[in-house]
């Protein structure tokens, strides 16, 4: 048998397509799994994970940046500092991060844009289903529990309210990029706005205004900026003459009180430990030991990070952030993918306002649905993401002299 150059082309070609569309079936799935059960989610980002470390080819694609490794050797430290202090939980935690993170990375390196876009209307349909989910479970439990918070196919309310805030955001945008098909993602967003107000997460409600603010501000839509104004307007005076229809508002001042001690007592840990933290979770020490009140976690996106991570890993992660809003930035530059980077700035706009009083993106699904929205960053933008990279001095003959 004689193989030809031309012959190994082709098989290479052949190769290459089967893989991509591997690929493209591994994204698929995983975007379903952030609608179902967090268990399914975790299986599904540790298969992934798992895989592209073993597989060569892709480990190599995913971790092609420095700041990407960088990220990834500083989270194998959580790990040991929550064994240090005997964090039984933060060691689970810890794991399930780094596989969240590398199967981030992964989606990352083999986006494409007719994959994202197939990827956020398989979204857009499961978001509809959990809506369904959600108003099916308020309405059984309505008789015995009316003021039952549905959580949908999420552990709890707020999760479910922080996918939701996300959702809206991927449901504009679809609008825009897609217009033949904009009564579906209209209903899409009507869906998901019921499930919002299911939820009666203030936080959710307050992040998702403001990223949808600041989707409409970046897209020069300013009437419809205004019309969204004026409706949360409108339900803030809704909530204030007829609390009945928004049963949190009455007991807001007790939540801002868990907040205060939580605050407080998260403070005290962090100044217990303040370089490295405690491991991920670490609240759950923390909160007991302080007399604080009883919760997950710190609720404020900062102090939780510092209590887990302490101020080098904190560091670590303004590092990283800081090289993807130079990329951000560089792409609205050179006008590379506007609307997708709106997304991804009003996206991550909303999870820091919702990390004000709540760490909501600190979970399997609801991180693993942020980091497919900016894994579009990657999209047609490579020879920027190189510009990154720290350059090596060029050796010029000659231009070292001996010191003897």
């Amino acid at each position: 048998m004689v193989v030809t150059a031309e012959g190994l082309r082709k098989l290479r070609a052949q190769y290459l397509g089967t893989r991509e569309k591997a690929d493209a079936l591994a994204v698929l799935c995983l975007t379903v799994s952030i609608f179902l059960p967090f268990y399914v989610t975790t299986a599904v980002c540790s298969v992934l994970a798992v895989v592209t470390m073993i597989d060569y080819e892709r480990r190599q694609k995913a971790f092609a940046s420095l700041y990407t490794r960088v990220l990834l050797g500083f989270l194998l430290v959580p790990f040991f500092v929550a064994a240090m202090y005997n964090n039984l939980w933060g060691l689970l935690v810890s794991l399930i991060l780094y596989a969240v993170v590398i199967c981030g990375f992964y989606v990352r390196s083999v986006m494409t844009r007719a994959l994202f876009a197939k990827a956020l209307d398989a979204a857009c349909l499961c978001s509809v289903g959990c809506a369904a989910a959600a108003l099916a479970q308020k309405l059984w439990m309505l008789p015995s529990a009316p003021e039952y918070r549905p959580v949908s196919t999420f552990s709890n309310a707020n999760y479910y309210g922080a996918v939701v805030e996300l959702m809206l955001l991927v449901c504009l945008y679809r609008c825009f990029t897609n217009r033949p098909a904009r009564k579906w993602y209209l209903a899409a967003a009507g869906a998901n706005l019921l499930g919002l107000y299911l939820t009666a997460s203030l936080s959710s409600a307050a992040a998702a205004c403001f990223g949808v603010l600041v989707f409409l501000a970046l897209q020069h839509r300013r009437r419809l900026a205004l019309f969204v104004v004026l409706a949360a307007g409108a339900c803030a005076l809704l909530a204030l003459c007829f609390p009945v229809l928004f049963p949190r508002v009455e007991s807001i001042d007790v939540a801002w009180g868990q907040r205060f001690s939580i605050w407080k007592t998260s403070l005290l840990g962090i100044l217990e430990h303040p370089l490295l933290g405690q491991g991920a979770a670490a609240y759950r020490i923390v909160g007991p030991k302080y007399g604080g009140y009883i919760t997950f976690h710190s609720h404020n996106l900062l102090l939780d990070g510092l209590l887990n991570f302490g101020l080098i890993g904190m560091g670590v992660f303004a590092f990283y952030g800081f090289t993807q809003a130079r990329l951000l930035r560089l792409r609205f530059q050179n006008n590379i993918g506007r609307s997708v980077n709106v997304l991804a700035f009003s996206a991550t706009a909303a999870v820091l306002a919702h990390g004000v009083t709540d760490v909501t993106i600190f979970w399997v699904q609801t991180a693993m649905l942020y980091l497919l929205l900016i894994s579009s960053l990657s999209m047609g933008a490579s020879f920027l993401e190189r510009e990154l990279e720290p350059q090596r001095p060029a050796f010029v003959p000659g231009s070292l002299t001996s010191a003897y």
